[in-house]
């Protein structure tokens, strides 16, 4: 693109931001994209045995989270993926991506060849995090379909070696009949040199509460309030042309940033709901749980304001931007956490009835360079859930982009003029926003 194309360009920008209600909407790059998905197997052998016992039946299976894995070194940065098994078809639960778009089980293939037979391994990965020590955390619901094979465990990989580092085995005590723990959230409280000192909260979308582990100790309680259930009025969803019914519990979650000495707070929110809730990690980390589920109720706030409609991931980013998809019509949307959460404070930063339905991972990525990226997955659900995908039409995109270049012409990370911010709950102030990004500043690029 030329100087003056480019100049003109982000001037049209600039100018659209100047109206008011107006924000200009950038696609999202798609990384990756599949019809249905293809598998790497050890050989040929072992694809023809997955195929002939049903463990690979194409087309049955659904990519659900990602992330991406930027490598300082040498070495070729990987995109992870997660296809929980909904069933039978899915012949690995956790895999890399290749350059063609076919999945590597990870950490080998052996990790995933038991279909629930073998609890040392992998049964079904729902979601997966990275966290500042270089660790791949792993949650392993360890049910296929309704039946609950295995316990469900936590693990953690070192991804320098690709080497199991950890393993938390859920005890029956922190889980029900119902449970399906699904998203895992990372926080190290201490520095990069004490990694020991981790706290991950998983969330229990069908058994309606949070798991907390203490990676130190290796230990683990359940947290249960009503506003990690689902709300009967939001039960039904829209994508598009199609409807369907879904009563999930607790499902997108999302730190503030860590700042040195303060306590972070878990922002989170039922699928079927339309609110946003938030907790002191604190209170979370509180070991009174261990006796009483619903230790502190009065803790945990849900904020004022509603999404015109539901959404499933959530994550946010160093300057307390909270990124989330929403069903109808299908879009990405921003929140400043320094402000009220209101539809006013909201600002949509893509929108594509095609490729954005059903946004079930999203990601902010630090990459090599100390830039943050937003990576999201999304998929046509809602046809898998009423058995109309089409296996012809593109069903599964990951799409990324860099988030400076997302917010060149939004009002989202501007510090509020005006803040409105509840005094309950307490909501994360404003020291840790960075510099707005000014239109000039893309000219420079």
């Amino acid at each position: 693109m030329s100087y003056g194309i480019k100049r003109f360009f982000l001037l049209t920008c600039c100018l659209a931001c100047s109206w008011s209600g107006l924000e200009a909407k950038i696609d999202l790059q798609v990384v990756r994209q599949w019809k249905k998905l293809e598998f790497n197997f050890p050989n040929d052998a072992t694809r023809k045995t997955a195929i002939e016992k049903r463990f690979y039946v194409p087309g049955k299976c659904v990519p659900i989270d990602m992330d991406f894995h930027d490598r300082q070194d040498a070495q070729k940065s990987r995109i992870f993926v997660t296809i929980p098994r909904f069933g039978e078809g899915c012949p690995v639960t956790l895999g890399t991506v290749d350059d063609q778009g076919h999945i590597t089980g990870y950490p080998d293939y052996s990790w995933h060849d038991n279909q629930g037979k073998n609890c040392k391994g992998l049964t079904s990965v729902y979601r997966v995090a990275i966290d500042k020590c270089n660790r791949l955390w792993v949650m392993d619901a360890g049910k296929i379909g309704s039946k609950q094979h295995c316990p469900p465990q936590l693990l953690a990989f070192d991804l320098s070696s690709d080497r199991l580092v950890y393993r938390h085995v859920v005890n029956a005590s922190n889980y029900v009949s119902t449970s399906l723990l699904i998203t895992p959230v990372v926080d190290v409280i201490g520095t990069s040199d004490n990694c020991k000192d981790t706290f991950v909260y998983v969330a229990d979308a069908l058994g309606f509460g949070i798991l907390v582990v203490d990676v130190a100790n290796d230990r683990s309680w359940r947290v249960t309030h009503r506003f990690m259930y689902p709300y009967p009025s939001h039960g039904s969803f829209k994508i598009n042309d199609d409807s369907f019914d879904l009563m999930s519990g607790v499902f997108g979650m999302a730190l503030s940033p860590y700042q040195r000495g303060r306590d972070r707070y878990l922002y989170f929110h039922a699928l079927s709901s339309t609110t946003e809730n938030i907790v002191s990690t604190k209170v979370l980390r509180n070991d009174s749980f261990l006796q009483n589920p619903n230790a502190e109720p009065r803790s945990i706030k849900v904020l004022p304001g509603e999404r015109p409609n539901q959404s499933a991931a959530e994550a946010m980013d160093r300057n307390g931007i909270l990124y989330y998809g929403i069903m109808d019509p299908p879009s990405i949307w921003c929140w400043n956490s320094a402000t009220e959460f209101s539809p006013r404070n909201f600002h949509q930063i893509a929108v594509n009835r095609e490729t954005l339905q059903f946004a079930s991972g999203v990601k902010v990525v630090n990459n090599r360079k100390g830039e943050q990226e937003l990576w999201v997955i999304t998929s046509r659900f809602q046809k898998f859930l009423k058995g109309t995908i089409d296996s012809k039409a593109v069903n599964y995109r990951i799409h990324a982009a860099k988030i400076p270049n997302l917010f060149a012409c939004s009002s989202c990370p501007n510090s509020p003029k005006s803040p409105h911010i509840p005094t309950k709950p307490v909501i994360p102030n404003t020291e840790f926003l960075d510099e707005t990004l000014e239109c000039d500043d893309l000219l420079e690029v």
